[in-house]
C-alpha cells in the first residue's frame, strides 16, 4: 500500500473512519451557474487551456494539474473553418468536469472537502481538507479515455474526471475557477475563443471551442451525452 493510502485511511479512522454517518446516496445542493461545454470540432489541440488552468491554480496556491483533459481522437470531424484557419491540425476532443446536478463525489468525501461555492454553485474541493482517501475519484461516473491518447503525452494515472496529484497529495478537479472575476481560464484563454470573439474565426452565434453556458437541464443533458462513453457509469444516470 503507497503512502497516501496510509495517511488517508489513519486520517479516516481519527474522525470516525469507515463508519462516518453521510447521506447514502446523492444530495441535492445548488446548481453550478455555469459548466465547461466543449466544441471537440472546434479543437486544434494546442493545450493552451491545460496549461492556462495549471498556471491559475497554481498561483492561487493550489494543485496545478490541469483539470480538463485533451485527448487525440481521429473520429472527430474537424469544422471546415479551422481547417481552412489551421491547416492539418484539428482531431481532437475535451474531457472537463460536468458539474454534475446531483454530484456523486459529494456526498461520499469523509471530510466534507468536496464542497459547493455558494456564489457559483461551482462543486469543488478543498485541498486544505482533502485526505487523499481517493472516494470522490471512485464516485465520479464520468471516466477519461485512456491516458495512451493524451495529447500532452502526460500520466497522472487518472481514470475519472478527478485526479490525484502526488506531489501536493490532494486531488483536484475543475471548479469552473470560481474565484476569477473572468469566469474559467480556459474559455477565456483558449485562442479559438478569442479568434471567435475577433470575428476572424466565423461560427454560428454562441459557438465556442469552449463554452461556459448556464447549467440548465437541457444543457446538461447534451453534455452527458456526448461526453459518455461506453461502459461508462454515466449511462441511464439521471
Amino acid at each position: 500500500m503507497s503512502a497516501a493510502p496510509i495517511v488517508a485511511f489513519i486520517a479516516l479512522e481519527a474522525i470516525g473512519g469507515l463508519g462516518a454517518s453521510k447521506p447514502n446516496g446523492p444530495i441535492q445542493v445548488k446548481g453550478a451557474e455555469g459548466v465547461i461545454y466543449p466544441d471537440p470540432t472546434l479543437c486544434i489541440g494546442c493545450l493552451t487551456c491545460e496549461v492556462r488552468c495549471s498556471q491559475v491554480h497554481k498561483a492561487q496556491g493550489l494543485s496545478d494539474v490541469p483539470r480538463i483533459r485533451i485527448f487525440n481522437d481521429p473520429a472527430t470531424k474537424v469544422d471546415p473553418v479551422v481547417q481552412a484557419a489551421y491547416p492539418d491540425r484539428g482531431k481532437f476532443h475535451q474531457e472537463p468536469c460536468l458539474q454534475c446536478p446531483t454530484a456523486e463525489c459529494l456526498y461520499v468525501c469523509p471530510v466534507d472537502a468536496l464542497q459547493v461555492d455558494p456564489k457559483t454553485g461551482a462543486r469543488f474541493i478543498n485541498e486544505d481538507k482533502c485526505v487523499t482517501c481517493g472516494r470522490c475519484n471512485e464516485a465520479c461516473i464520468f471516466p477519461v479515455s485512456s491516458e495512451t491518447t493524451a495529447t500532452n503525452q502526460l500520466v497522472f494515472n487518472q481514470h475519472s474526471r478527478i485526479t490525484y496529484d502526488p506531489d501536493k497529495d490532494v486531488f483536484a478537479k475543475c471548479d469552473l475557477c470560481y474565484w476569477r472575476e473572468g469566469g474559467p481560464a480556459c474559455v477565456e484563454s483558449c485562442p479559438i475563443n478569442v479568434r471567435i470573439r475577433q470575428g476572424i474565426i466565423k461560427v454560428e452565434s454562441g459557438r465556442m471551442c469552449l463554452a461556459a453556458p448556464a447549467s440548465t437541464p437541457e444543457t446538461w443533458d447534451k453534455l452527458r451525452a456526448f461526453q459518455t462513453f461506453e461502459g461508462s457509469p454515466a449511462q441511464g444516470k439521471a
